[in-house]
């Protein structure tokens, strides 16, 4: 058991993660049969396996169970294939599901099991490893953003849930409702996104809340989603990746101001369409709604720059992935002692979620620390890849062309050299004595 502890993966079909109760797996051989007369036995011809055929038992519990199996069930009814990570062999290629089924019971409150056969459509291929650290470091670092996506969205139903419609933490449930309506309607406005596919909510009764506030929260992530990758997808072509990276902080940092620009609104006489809408709330009640944005905003940017370095994994340079890593460690690490700030609070009140708050923050800020740690060993592996760097002192005056043919004979490794060298003021006009970086092949 001590092997399988260590080597059982997260399932997930088309990069949708889901719990299991069983998985099955089968397959069989293509014979041929050759009977020939007056002749015990017969003659079998192996002509090669099947395609394997992997059976799950798929399962979704809790408050958020309906909204996770729909996930599921989209993709199950795409058309063609898809990557299956099974729990023992890894990564599967090219598997189709074939059929599943469900069936809900009375007794199973918030829960459901659902049967999925899948059926591979090529040959198999080598799944149970990963050869190349690089893709080991990603994939890792993928599905710890996955479950910490997960585990953020668990959080928000604990620090925004009220009993009786008040909140034990933040007092009433009208004021920390209006601040998450408030927050949602500036982020859409933020990134100018569509009322269409993000409609307005209205207002809420007792019975509601829960359903509602799940609601706004999940609009509020697929929003700051979108908004955050459309800015990190502008000039994908023509800019590097920290450029890139670093227009993304500057949205992410205008997105963080929202909460506190939504209270100054509501007590100014010039108040947008979104504030006027609102009933009034404190600084105390937009206090969780502020923190569950920060945990959104960071889980996107990790997910951003995780797709930044897939794509640019060739061409950035070290001091650029540095700069990225050291950047995003800060605000992981801020965001684990807002979360730790918050359940001394609920210690400091005595309230009556401490208990349950401090099960959920502590899976939160583990999950924090592990994303925090897999982007760090991805950004070392990246760094691996490279050839050793060296530094050494211009021998002549020049261009950075000719400086591209004096260290590797290639001109056409000028761009390396300047993105090596952001310290360069003008690749035509480098001086004898300036410091160059470069690669030792």
């Amino acid at each position: 058991m001590a092997v399988w502890a260590n080597d059982l993966q997260n399932v997930s079909y088309k990069n949708v993660a889901f719990e299991i109760l069983s998985v099955t797996d089968s397959n069989q051989k293509s014979l041929a049969e050759h009977a020939r007369p007056f002749v015990n036995g017969i003659d079998l011809e192996d002509m090669g396996a099947q395609a394997r055929q992997v059976q799950v038992s798929a399962i979704f519990y809790g408050a958020r169970f309906a909204t996770d199996m729909q996930k599921l069930m989209q993709v199950l009814e795409e058309q063609g294939a898809g990557v299956l990570v099974h729990p023992i062999f890894g990564r599967m290629q090219n598997m189709i599901a074939s059929s599943w089924s469900f069936k809900v019971q009375a007794e199973s409150v918030n829960y459901v099991a659902i049967d999925i056969t899948f059926r591979e459509a090529t040959a198999a291929q080598s799944i149970f490893v990963f050869e190349n650290q690089w893709l080991m470091a990603l994939e890792t670092a993928l599905n710890t953003i996955r479950d910490l996506t997960n585990t953020i969205l668990s959080y928000s139903d604990n620090i925004l849930a009220v009993k009786n419609g008040i909140s034990s933490l933040w007092g009433s449930a009208n004021g920390v409702y209006a601040a998450l309506q408030g927050v949602v309607g500036s982020v859409r406005q933020l990134f100018d996104l569509d009322s269409a596919m993000f409609p307005k909510s209205g207002s809420y009764s007792a019975r509601t809340y829960s359903a509602n506030v799940q609601k706004q929260v999940t609009q509020l992530s697929e929003m700051v989603r979108i908004g955050l990758n459309n800015e990190a997808s502008q000039s994908a072509d023509t800019l590097p990746a920290r450029q890139r990276y670093d227009a993304t902080v500057i949205k992410n940092n205008q997105l963080l101001t929202l909460p506190d620009q939504v209270l100054i609104s509501q007590d100014s006489e010039d108040k947008d369409a979104v504030v006027r809408r609102l009933n009034k709330m404190t600084a105390v009640q937009m206090a969780p709604v502020s923190e569950l944005l920060n945990l959104i905003s960071v889980t996107v940017l990790v997910q951003i720059v995780v797709d930044l370095i897939e794509h640019d994994s060739e061409v950035i340079s070290a001091n650029d992935l540095m700069h990225i890593n050291n950047d995003m460690r800060q605000r992981l690490q801020a965001r684990i002692d807002a979360v730790r700030q918050t359940y001394q609070r609920a210690l400091q009140n005595k309230s009556e979620s401490a208990n349950a708050l401090y099960t959920q923050s502590e899976e939160t800020t583990e999950q924090l620390k592990q994303t925090a740690s897999q982007l760090n060993q991805l950004v070392l592996t990246v760094i691996n890849r490279k050839p050793p760097l060296r530094v050494m002192q211009a021998r002549i005056s020049g261009t950075i062309h000719q400086f591209a043919h004096d260290f590797y004979q290639d001109i056409g490794r000028a761009d390396e050299l300047m993105r090596l060298n952001p310290h360069l003021t003008h690749p035509s006009f480098i001086n004898r004595g300036d410091w160059i970086n470069y690669y030792a092949k």
